[in-house]
């Protein structure tokens, strides 16, 4: 692989063989991914937890004092009992039941669960929201700027219905209920009771308890002379295990780094399009500005082809589809300084974005993307800030289906925008699915194709949350190959645990 470094661009000239097949790689970390499985599940199994309750057991003085004397085996579970006791009489232990049966306590679940008090939070956290604050004061600049009295009058009832929540909220923050609950909920006495109700001790005393209550307990009291056999037998269990091929299998993995991805990420978002249409709790399909302020989509300006509200995106096999055409349809373009006006477009074309259900600051983003390429189709996954800076593009396909544009932009658009710019060529990505990623750290840019590294910027890294976008536009007049797509079988986000 050779680089080549000019101002702001970054070109990386690649080879085919140097990315593996997307098959392979999802293979491997499916394999991978079930050796995890197998290992936790193996981890957290009742025979290896009793295992290692049994390793503790025999390498302890019980076990050495059961074999040794009976009598000394009677003497611990009357020390068992006396410690019980002794917890049972103490002002803590006391004061923690009795409080428990208190009728403020009780009052206080009750109101804890009632539909008032969930009323309540809700309604705080609306009034209280960035949106209820921005929708409020959007309101009422545009009240200063109108003109006509109907228009103000349409606008202040609006107003009027936010304020009223505002009102309402706090003449529900000021009832004696909501403070008598929050008060109690503050108090020492409280906090205490939650505290000690969380506590090992509390625990111990109730393990403890169904301890004494149980039949194995009376039974070491009355046949302390048979447990020597019993020691016998739970050593002859742990050696066994501790020889057995299962468990050599997991020492040999348990200190290795072979799991160190699975311990690092934890998935924060994903979709596999198991559904016939987009799943719209995670995505729209219109840009988020469009959808903020107009409620409809736009194009932007110098688009060629119209983003369609969705008309465009189809979903089968699980795999979503992006498809551009040819066709006559009407829409709105963002133009400056008219804002959005109405324009015809001889191209219809589509995109899904995570703008309202997901954006994360850091982390790995990535997807299994195939475009089925047509030369005057541009092919995007990219990721913006609420405000589009900072802005990465993770695939960016135009003009050659062999050469991948990755890019990340910072700075604003009237003062200028800091670009780094990078190209990874040789690789027909119209041939086969290919993963797509992005590593993002406070330090480093990372872009990757099949976990191959093909990018890295180290310079000026984005510090803000972003969403993600895929989308398709055009890039000349050109009909040929249409209707063409970019094919979405999965996207999956992490973040570091």
């Amino acid at each position: 692989m050779g680089n080549i470094s000019f101002g702001n661009k970054y070109f990386i000239f690649s080879k085919f063989s140097s990315i593996p097949k997307t098959s392979k790689i999802e293979q491997a970390r499916a394999n991978l991914k079930k050796e995890y499985e197998d290992f936790i599940a193996f981890e957290n199994s009742d025979e290896f937890n009793d295992f290692v309750e049994l390793e503790k057991y025999i390498n302890s003085d019980e076990h050495k004092k059961n074999l040794d004397s009976a009598k000394a085996d009677k003497q611990k579970e009357l020390d068992k009992i006396a410690k019980y006791e002794s917890q049972k009489k103490s002002k803590q232990f006391k004061n923690y039941f009795k409080f428990s049966d208190s009728q403020k306590l009780k009052e206080y679940h009750s109101f804890k669960n009632s539909i008032d008090l969930a009323d309540f939070l809700a309604l705080e956290k609306e009034v209280n929201s960035n949106e209820f604050r921005n929708e409020l004061h959007s309101l009422e600049q545009k009240k200063s700027a109108a003109q006509d009295k109907a228009e103000k009058q349409k606008i202040d009832a609006e107003l009027n219905k936010l304020k009223a929540k505002q009102k309402e909220y706090n003449s529900k923050k000021k009832s004696s209920q909501i403070k008598r609950y929050f008060k109690f909920e503050n108090s020492r006495k409280f906090k205490d009771y939650t505290s000690f109700k969380n506590s090992g001790e509390l625990k111990d005393y109730l393990a403890l308890e169904e301890y004494l209550n149980s039949s194995e307990h009376k039974e070491k009291l009355s046949d302390a002379e048979n447990r020597e056999s019993a020691e016998n037998d739970k050593l002859k269990k742990f050696e066994e295990f501790k020889n057995s091929k299962k468990y050599k299998w997991y020492l040999g993995l348990k200190d290795s780094d072979k799991f160190d991805e699975f311990k690092k990420w934890k998935i924060v978002f994903e979709d596999d399009f198991t559904s016939s249409k987009p799943d719209t709790e995670k995505w729209m399909t219109r840009y988020y500005w469009g959808d903020k302020l107009i409620d409809d989509a736009y194009a932007l300006e110098g688009d060629r082809a119209f983003p369609t509200d969705g008309k465009n995106i189809e979903i089968s096999n699980s795999v979503l589809k992006i498809v551009t055409r040819k066709e006559n349809v009407k829409g709105k373009i963002w133009r400056q300084p008219f804002g959005f006006v109405p324009q015809e477009f001889g191209f219809s074309t589509g995109l899904i974005s995570s703008a309202k259900s997901h954006r994360q600051k850091y982390g790995r983003i990535e997807a299994k993307i195939k475009v089925n390429f047509a030369k005057p189709v541009s092919y995007n996954f990219w990721m913006a800030s609420e405000n589009n800076l900072p802005h990465v593009d993770v695939l960016k396909l135009s003009n050659k289906k062999t050469k991948v544009d990755m890019a990340h932009h910072q700075g604003d658009m009237k003062k200028g925008v800091d670009s780094k710019t990078a190209e990874f060529t040789g690789l027909d990505v119209s041939q086969d699915f290919f993963i797509y990623s992005l590593e993002w750290t406070k330090d480093k840019l990372i872009w990757k194709i099949n976990d191959v590294v093909v990018n890295e910027q180290t310079q000026n890294i984005p510090d803000r949350e972003m969403y993600l976008v895929f989308s398709s536009g055009m890039t000349g007049e050109s009909e040929n190959g249409l209707p063409a797509s970019m094919e979405i079988d999965w996207v999956r986000c992490y973040s570091e645990m």
